[in-house]
């Protein structure tokens, strides 16, 4: 049976959900709650409001796609009324908001996951090595350009608690995600001054992070040039992995496999899938759980901290 989806906001990341879902056997999209009328919803069926999509029995999944300031009350209302969620990136705000809506989940015996859909490119093999090592070292870059006016315009992308910030919250979100699902968890982040395209609102961040395994990863994210790259390198002392515009290559003594590099729509309908066999079975995601977010958010959170500088 196809999981009925409620998409909650319709801007750039709902209609990329509506792409992702468009075709797929296992979820569909039921309703669209956007507040804007002015905002076309095409033929999707829009929701009166908050309350009608959280009861209409047709929504069984619901898809947070607003910025994440103050998103997490809207995932446990939705718990709470007996929907799965699923957040879009950044999926919260704080390690402490993390813990807190994965004991909603389970309270709620609903699952609750977030479409960093770049887990997906990681084949089997690649998790199951040991990366969680002190010899293990990384290196991280992306760099994607957003001109000033992209975060100085109205709205919340200017606003740091609505965004929880900007470059390296948005896109950098991928990468620094992917590391932490080998790297696992940091005990600690140090940061070069951040540059500033408005207050709160990163447009490079640079920094070490060390990982409880004593791996350590060397990163930088900027929106400052118009080159365009999203690289992770990680070196294990008889292997290492190789994620570069996604394309994944994996090394092994002297046996090298690169794996098939699905698109981007792809990988957040797998992430619709994953989702979909999550409320059929009642077992926690395979890749896309909320859990495995801890790790990035407290990145993301100690680059809000850190001392800036303006653009």
């Amino acid at each position: 049976m196809s999981l009925g989806v409620g998409i909650v906001g319709y801007g750039a990341a709902g209609r990329q959900h509506t792409v992702a879902l468009d075709g797929l056997a296992e979820a569909h999209v039921s309703a669209v709650l956007e507040p804007d009328p002015a905002v076309d919803t095409g033929t999707l069926r829009r929701a009166a409001s908050w309350e009608a999509m959280l009861a209409d029995p047709d929504v069984g999944l619901v898809s947070l796609c607003v910025p994440p300031g103050g998103r997490a009350g809207m995932a446990v209302a939705a718990l709470e009324a007996g929907k799965a969620v699923l957040l879009e990136k950044p999926p919260a705000v704080s390690t402490r908001e993390v813990d807190m809506l994965t004991a909603a989940a389970e309270r709620a015996g609903r699952q609750i996951g977030v479409m960093l859909q770049h887990r997906l490119r990681l084949p089997d093999t690649a998790l199951a090595a040991q990366w969680r090592h002190p010899a293990v070292s990384a290196v991280l870059e992306v760099s994607r350009f957003r001109p000033p006016a992209h975060y100085r315009r109205a709205g919340w992308r200017s606003d740091p608690a609505a965004s929880f910030g900007g470059i390296t919250a948005h896109l950098g979100v991928h990468y620094l995600d992917l590391a932490c699902q080998l790297l696992g968890q940091p005990s600690s982040v140090r940061l070069s001054a951040t540059r500033e395209l408005a207050r709160g609102i990163d447009a490079r961040a640079a920094g070490m992070i060390e990982f409880d395994s004593g791996a350590a990863l060397a990163f930088v994210v900027t929106a400052e040039s118009v080159a365009r790259s999203e690289r992770l390198q990680v070196f294990g002392p008889d292997h290492s992995l190789c994620v570069d515009n996604g394309v994944v290559t994996t090394r092994t003594g002297d046996t090298v496999a690169t794996w098939p590099t699905p698109s981007t729509v792809e990988l957040r309908g797998a992430v619709y899938q994953e989702m979909a066999e999550a409320v059929a079975t009642g077992r926690r995601p395979k890749r896309c759980h909320l859990e495995g977010a801890r790790g990035v958010t407290e990145i993301l959170a100690a680059v809000v901290d850190a001392p800036a500088v303006a653009v």
